[in-house]
């Protein structure tokens, strides 16, 4: 399907792909987020681009391949695509939702630096599950963008990025050890936003950080657990994550010291 489509449309082309809704509006801005790439310069100044559906320019592929096609261009702002079939998919976020969703899973690009940051700190904000509080985690645009030119040459690290309906909905950072003892071994951080949980979208991710991992040889995965987080704890069992041990007063939160649970799978 993606065979004749630029590289950057692809996240685009699996959007459209496990797209249940006839008829679908994103902004430019969710349109980027999908792709993880910006648009070109023409698809901002020429409705023809988005109208266009003959080589030797493919992208239009990404949305035709899956039976859409543009009903509407707002230019600079958003798009509008339809397809006149309906079809039925697997996608266990969609499935039982009366306003059915689309999202993809992909690695995280440089472009994404920014909208990253602002989504941990929602996150931050929303729970205290995590280790860090909003406004505690010191990382600048500038600073995540070098870590991610690093992690490409180590190739054992990434931040899976879950994109629904073109919003950053959770992630899975992959934290690969640099050690020759210890490169087939990464950690793991899985947050995903209040309002998209009980989705199913953490146990996607999940997947994608397994079939990540084991591409590049990563078969022992790690990760700690406080233990008031229930749903967390249920989720990775779930999953076939084994619990290893207890860290005895290893947080403090609200002046009450709280034990972490550490757990593993082999892959």
């Amino acid at each position: 399907m993606t065979k004749n489509m630029e590289k950057k449309y692809i996240p685009l082309a699996n959007f459209f792909e496990v797209a249940l809704q006839r008829e679908i509006t994103l902004s430019f801005g969710e349109l980027e987020n999908i792709m993880g790439q910006a648009l070109p310069n023409a698809a901002y100044l020429n409705k023809s681009w988005w109208k266009k559906t003959k080589p030797p320019l493919t992208h239009y592929l990404s949305w035709t391949n899956a039976g859409y096609y543009v009903i509407d261009v707002k230019l600079g702002t958003s798009v509008t695509f339809s397809r006149t079939q309906m079809k039925t998919t697997t996608n266990s976020i969609s499935e039982n939702d009366e306003n059915p969703s689309a999202y993809i899973i992909r690695a995280i690009e440089a472009s994404d630096a920014r909208s990253f940051i602002h989504l941990q700190e929602e996150v931050f904000q929303q729970t205290d599950f995590m280790y860090n509080v909003q406004n505690e985690l010191d990382l600048t645009v500038q600073q995540l963008r070098k870590n991610l030119t690093y992690w490409k040459q180590l190739k054992n690290r990434t931040i899976l990025l879950c994109v629904l309906n073109g919003i950053f909905a959770g992630y899975a950072v992959i934290h690969g050890y640099k050690h020759s003892k210890a490169k087939h071994v990464a950690s793991v951080r899985l947050a995903v936003k209040e309002e998209h949980q009980r989705k199913g979208i953490g146990s996607e991710l999940m997947k994608a950080v397994e079939s990540w991992s084991t591409q590049r040889g990563i078969s022992r995965l790690e990760l700690s657990v406080m233990e008031h987080n229930g749903v967390a704890l249920d989720l990775f069992k779930k999953l076939g994550f084994q619990q290893e041990g207890i860290r005895q007063n290893a947080i403090k939160l609200n002046d009450n010291y709280i034990n972490e649970y550490s757990l593993s799978k082999i892959l």
